[in-house]
């Protein structure tokens, strides 16, 4: 059984993207097209998806009456599903964390910054939801009953 993913593990590649971001956003945001707020449309549908997954992954691990089965491939795929997931948000809201810091100074001057914020602010939170859900979907493939080493 692979360990549970904690903060450090999040953390690390949430500030190494950040930093990376911010350094590329100085260099050349000017001359980046504006931003579109539908970019945040895929991460919010897969964070929804995993948190429908977890609850049934949770169900049939904990051996619930009503739970439809599911072979233990899946269980553990969808458990890899959560880990990677809660891994790339945590990039991509280093990402988005980046572009909402280096704007926050000229949000008020230019139309576009302003855009901007809002898409990165709008970013940031479906990234938190994806990092919670893929949390979630982590954890709900830990049989409660097993002896933690």
């Amino acid at each position: 059984m692979t360990r549970r993913t904690g903060v450090a593990d999040l953390l690390i590649p949430f500030v190494l993207a950040g930093s990376l971001s911010y350094a590329l956003l100085r260099l050349g945001y000017e001359s980046l097209p504006p931003f579109q707020w539908f970019i945040v449309l895929p991460i919010a549908a897969l964070a929804l998806a995993e948190l429908v997954i977890a609850r049934r992954v949770r169900a049939v691990v904990r051996h619930q009456p009503l739970a439809r089965p599911m072979t233990a491939l899946a269980v553990a795929r969808a458990v890899a599903l959560g880990k990677a997931s809660a891994l790339v948000a945590a990039v991509v809201g280093g990402a988005a964390a980046a572009l909402v810091l280096k704007l926050l100074p000229s949000s008020g001057e230019a139309n576009t910054a302003g855009h901007d914020l809002l898409v990165g602010y709008l970013l940031l939170l479906v990234t938190a939801a994806l990092l919670v859900a893929g949390l979630l979907l982590e954890r709900a493939g830990i049989d409660p009953q097993h002896d933690r080493r």
